[in-house]
């Protein structure tokens, strides 16, 4: 499924307002409508982690890492 800024958004404020007292939350992402309730936060919190790795991923913007070795052993 591909994800959108404005889908990531929503959802991160849908977990700010169930973490500050709210009893359920709407978030709409590609068009389909779900409701979540305060049980439901972790699920939340999941969804937003994957898409931010696929709008990392889609925007080319993962983190990389580069190591230089030499035959001495020095880093």
């Amino acid at each position: 499924m591909s994800y959108t800024s404005t889908d990531l958004t929503s959802v991160q404020a849908a977990i700010v307002a169930l973490a500050t007292g709210e009893r359920q939350v709407r978030v709409t992402i590609n068009n389909k409508t779900i409701e979540y309730g305060q049980t439901d936060l972790a699920k939340l919190e999941h969804l937003r982690g994957v898409m931010q790795a696929e709008i990392a991923g889609a925007a080319g913007t993962g983190k990389r890492s580069r190591y230089a070795r030499t035959s001495k052993g020095y880093y």
